[in-house]
């Protein structure tokens, strides 16, 4: 297990080996008090972030399905 605050500043690649970005914070659920998604950057002063769900992996690196997977699974 992993503290939150070791990931800050991790990279993030898609499965396709694009860099998406850093984590940069994290999303909470504040009534079930679990990680939600990961902040990696901001457009028009909102949060761009990842869903937990969108993650496959978390080590060195944060590896997360790229979009058109996403797509052709839902």
């Amino acid at each position: 297990m992993r503290r939150l605050s070791e990931l800050y500043g991790t990279r993030i690649y898609s499965d396709r080996a694009h860099l998406v970005g850093t984590i940069e914070d994290a999303v909470i659920d504040d009534k079930e008090g679990t990680v939600v998604g990961f902040v990696f950057g901001r457009r028009e002063g909102k949060a761009i972030s990842i869903p937990y769900n969108g993650i496959m992996a978390i080590g060195d690196i944060v590896l997360v399905y790229s979009k058109k997977a996403e797509q052709a699974g839902a």
